[in-house]
């Protein structure tokens, strides 16, 4: 395209665009921290004068009120600075982990809550902005990556200045067409909603039937079934640890190598895989095969033994020593894996976990010595199709999910941008 042509386009795009304009976040919200605390002002449970508290725990995909910390005895200042409203937004302003900067929800329970210090608080001006248009630019892939661009990093923690936000740029249309643009987006987010719902309940309901089909014994003596019997995991087939990180410069063949990182609940995310050097001897040991299955062996105490099967890599795939593979060998390797991810959501190996001050640990010989069901093969193949079942139903309502999120940030990249107008 000529630089004439190139200059034209521009001109239309201004023309276009000329009742928008681009300002910084402060023009069109209030922002502030939230207040700090000491011991004596928390109580676990609510009295008459205590109020509750939202914290970096309660920023998740939305806004979560359950296991709240409540406070007395703080200044009226203090109440009045952090107290947030119907349409608020609050966001993660400092965390451990730096992903988590920039999370954000809208408030909108009833109820008069504080936030913490290490949140923002952001409240609209309602007379410029519509706080959901507003709440829908800051979660937006570009607001949300700017945000991540500026995050600092101490020893521990990261932080996002409030300065900086305050200066975050927001594209601003006229404020009816605001509101046309966050009625479209609440209605993709109301779809997202009731499908991340149907993902709910279809985890919980294949978890109920598979413990009401699998009886999980906890002593050699528990009565089982007719024709079952019990043994030890170890004794289903091969368990072990995968192999600790080694330096780059390590002599050997670079290979994929899994972390508890890519094993989620159910599945195993490969798109950021690390590699590392393997000896042929170390190959042979720690390579993955179809089928083998994966755990999770130490992280928060929710997490351990998080499960997954591992498909197949045609160059071949290594793991981490944070993971415990089992290859069933003397079971029908699909009942191994419904086995140990009924087991998984049965809370078992969170039971056996040792527990440090910020990590759990599942460990290999506690997850071999576990006690384990082996009905008759024809009953194995019977089970193992059933939660074959449910798993697809469960692969079927997450591949909706992540449908519906993408779709949803065309939508907002072509909204917030001006690229496609709403009509009145």
């Amino acid at each position: 395209m000529s630089s004439e042509a190139v200059a034209t386009c521009k001109a239309s795009l201004q023309v276009y665009l000329a009742d928008w304009q681009t300002v910084p976040l402060a023009d069109v919200a209030d922002i502030s921290r939230g207040t700090s605390w000491g011991s004596e002002n928390e109580l676990r449970e609510p009295v008459e004068d205590a109020l509750p508290v939202l914290g970096i725990k309660n920023v998740q995909a939305r806004l979560e009120t359950r296991d709240l910390i409540w406070l007395r005895g703080l200044k009226p200042s203090a109440i009045a600075s952090s107290t947030v409203q119907a349409g608020d937004i609050l966001m993660v302003g400092s965390n451990g982990n730096p992903d988590r900067i920039g999370n954000a929800v809208q408030v909108d329970e009833p109820g008069r809550y504080l936030f913490a210090s290490l949140l923002f608080g952001l409240r609209p001006r309602r007379e410029v902005v519509d706080p959901d248009f507003l709440f829908q630019a800051i979660v937006a892939p570009g607001a949300q990556t700017a945000i991540s661009d500026a995050v600092q990093g101490t020893t521990g923690l990261s932080n996002l200045k409030i300065t900086t936000l305050r200066d975050l740029p927001i594209d601003l249309p006229p404020l009816d067409e605001q509101r046309r643009i966050a009625e479209v987006l609440r209605s993709v987010d109301e779809a997202i909603l009731a499908a991340d719902r149907a993902l709910t309940q279809a985890i919980k309901v294949a978890r109920n039937v598979m413990i009401a089909q699998l009886v999980l014994p906890r002593a050699v003596s528990d009565p089982l079934p007719d024709g079952w019997q019990v043994t030890t995991i170890g004794n289903l087939g091969k368990v072990q640890a995968g192999r600790q990180r080694a330096p780059s410069f390590i002599a050997g063949s670079v290979r994929p190598y899994l972390r508890v990182a890519n094993v989620f609940d159910g599945f195993i995310d490969t798109s950021d895989v690390l590699e590392m050097p393997f000896t042929d001897r170390e190959f042979a040991e720690y390579q993955l095969l179809a089928g083998d299955i994966l755990l999770n062996e130490g992280q928060s105490i929710e997490l351990v033994g998080r499960a997954a099967r591992y498909e197949g890599n045609p160059s071949g795939c290594c793991f981490q020593n944070t993971l415990i593979r089992l290859r069933a060998t003397s079971v029908n390797p699909d009942y191994a894996y419904a086995l140990v991810r009924t087991m998984y959501a049965a809370g078992r190996f969170s039971e056996i976990a040792s527990r440090t001050t910020s990590v759990a640990h599942l460990g290999v010989s506690r997850f071999a010595a576990l006690l384990a069901p082996v009905p008759p093969e024809s009953t194995q193949i019977a089970i193992a199709d059933l939660y074959a079942a449910l798993e697809r139903n469960v692969v079927d309502q997450r591949a909706c999910l992540a449908s519906l999120r993408t779709k949803k940030e065309g939508l907002m990249s072509d909204l917030l941008s001006g690229r496609v107008r709403v009509p009145a």
